[in-house]
């Protein structure tokens, strides 16, 4: 039903009730499918529910059934060609095709729909995710209209990750989700936190994601990790261009204003481009991980789902790992280690830059000029070098390394720089590490990574901003200058906007930690702030034991931290106030 034309009601007498019953018939059959996939996934059973559950599915098809007849007959009454329901009038005859051969081969037993294996374990699954494509399409045309439509597109970004932890949430409560048999075995505070750490791409738990989740468990946090990396509304963007959706100057520009684009004809490039990348990346990630992961375990299902996780985990720096110790088993292996390390870094600069970067790798295959490089890429790249040298220097320095080599000295040491900024990755126990070492990670934590990726904190753009302002403040110079260009002065009041705001909401986030937790140290608390508001995930040790307040303060500062404070602020405006008059300009002493 790509191109579906009952979505108006056809002409004719009886026109407006059959386009009734067409909707209806096919919003019962996507409840029933989704209804019948989440409890054959998420709950254990007693053999006469699945028996229930493959009468359910039945139903389905019988309802797919009457919906194709529907669909042709309009086709066939509007002349519209047919060739547009080539796969499910394929489903159908397949579907004729199992019967005939089930009378045929048990002609004197009762036809029941569990007789059928290849229509249980093919036919049914095929259908699932049919209806299931369907649902996706019919809500994505409902979202693009309320959201594209009704909100500004911070007020979108904020609404689209309230949503996506919603639905994480739930299927974090799923009984298959954990190992807890017939019933949840997680709270659903606890579920919630899972959700938003995942989605929020930070890696902080209160649970142990190797001993409390079941694969399936895993599964959802993988896919919450990569749906929030790279944001619910990016995934939207590319559905839309995608699908010929992309008419809309009102979704370009939405769109443009996401992903942090000038210029609404590079949008759709920009988003296929984005999502080879991440797939690239993580694909060859998910290879050399799979080879470090079998040279320990010698068993290549377990390396290759552990590689996938971990691949999708650090390209998204998120953090999250399926080892109860992370990766600190793993400190003695380059392999590893250098491959996280990598993904962390590509993921982390943000997709504006990997964007330029590609374009530049395809101008040089292809023998076609490169234009330089844009002032923001420059400056990410300077800033991020500068960061992780810097890091990597104050590690190694305030370590404790007696227990390590030489090369797990030097890998650990640039792992934790590269790991601390975004990610939460750890190859050794952070209690290692001098006091003065573990301010110097809140700094870069409170930094984090580029614009426009999956990193949180203040951005390294913003503070590349702070620090070329203060430098011609203090050169006596009236115009900020970086690598030869002039700053207007509207990115230099965003830039201390969002540091303003970002250090306000530090602070009141460690008052509130300190106030729910009044037992534990000041600088663990803080710590713990500044690794869920840079979406982190390094832990002190004390984020499974702190209280329900506790964790909510942390879950909001997740949320904020991702969708970022100036976004969120900007999301409660409904529209600017622009004023259309100035007063006369006042002094005031500063200093």
């Amino acid at each position: 039903m790509a191109k579906s034309t009952w979505l108006v009601s056809p002409p004719g007498p009886g026109g407006k009730w059959r386009a009734s019953l067409y909707r209806g018939a096919l919003a019962v059959a996507c409840v029933l499918t989704t209804g019948s996939l989440i409890l054959q996934i998420g709950f254990a059973f007693p053999d006469a529910v699945h028996a229930g559950l493959i009468w359910v599915n039945f139903l389905v098809v019988c309802l797919f059934f009457i919906l194709v007849i529907m669909e042709t007959a309009q086709a066939i009454r509007t002349r519209r060609p047919i060739r547009y329901l080539i796969f499910e009038l394929f489903l159908i005859l397949f579907l004729i095709g199992e019967f005939v051969f089930l009378r045929s081969r048990y002609s004197g037993e009762p036809w029941r729909p569990g007789s059928s294996v290849i229509l249980i374990q093919i036919y049914l699954p095929v259908l699932q995710a049919y209806f299931i494509w369907v649902l996706i399409r019919r809500g994505y045309e409902a979202g693009r209209r309320l959201f594209f439509l009704s909100f500004t597109p911070a007020a979108t970004v904020s609404l689209s990750f309230i949503l996506l932890i919603l639905i994480g949430t739930a299927l974090l409560m799923l009984p298959r989700a954990t190992h807890g048999g017939l019933v949840p075995n997680i709270s659903f505070l606890d579920a919630l936190f899972t959700s938003t750490s995942a989605v929020c791409v930070t890696g902080l738990t209160v649970v142990d994601t190797a001993t409390r989740f079941s694969q399936l468990g895993q599964i959802f946090i993988v896919l919450l990790i990569q749906l929030g990396g790279f944001g619910i509304m990016t995934f939207v963007g590319i559905f839309m261009f995608t699908f010929g959706q992309s008419s809309s100057l009102r979704g370009r520009l939405v769109m443009q204003d996401i992903l942090v684009r000038e210029g609404g004809q590079q949008v759709a490039s920009f988003l296929r481009i984005m999502l080879l990348n991440t797939f690239l990346f993580e694909l060859v990630g998910t290879a050399f991980l799979a080879v470090g992961f079998y040279s320990r375990w010698h068993a290549w299902p377990d390396a290759f789902f552990a590689a996938v996780f971990h691949s999708v985990s650090a390209f998204c720096n998120a953090g999250f790992s399926t080892f109860s110790n992370n990766l600190e088993s793993f400190r003695d292996s380059p392999l590893i280690v250098l491959t996280v390390s990598s993904l962390i870094i590509a993921g982390g600069i943000g997709f504006t830059v990997q964007y330029e970067l590609t374009m530049r790798v395809f101008h040089f295959v292809f023998g076609k000029r490169n234009s330089p490089l844009s002032l923001h890429t420059r400056v990410v790249l300077r800033v991020t070098a500068v960061l992780l040298a810097g890091g990597m220097l104050a590690v190694w320095w305030g370590g404790d390394w007696s227990r390590s080599t030489w090369l797990e000295t030097l890998l650990a040491s640039f792992f934790h720089s590269v790991s601390a900024r975004t990610a939460g990755f750890n190859t050794i126990p952070l209690a290692w590490l001098a006091p003065w070492t573990i301010v110097i990670l809140m700094i870069l934590m409170f930094i984090g990574g580029a614009p426009g990726g999956t990193a949180g904190g203040i951005k390294v753009s913003t503070a590349g901003m702070l620090y070329y302002s203060t430098r011609s403040l203090l050169k006596g110079r009236p115009h900020i200058e970086i690598m030869g260009r002039t700053i207007g002065q509207q990115a230099v009041h965003t830039a201390f906007v969002v540091s303003g705001l970002a250090t306000a909401f530090v602070a009141l986030s460690a008052i509130a930690l300190v106030y729910a937790e009044p037992e534990q140290d000041f600088l663990v608390l803080l710590f713990e702030v500044l690794s869920a508001f840079g979406t982190v995930g390094l832990s002190l040790g004390v984020t499974p034991e702190l209280s329900p307040l506790g964790k909510m303060i942390l879950i909001l500062t997740m949320y904020v931290g991702r969708v970022g404070p100036l976004t969120l602020v900007l999301g409660l405006i409904k529209k600017k106030d622009e004023a259309l008059y100035t007063y006369p300009s006042g002094t005031i002493v500063i200093g």
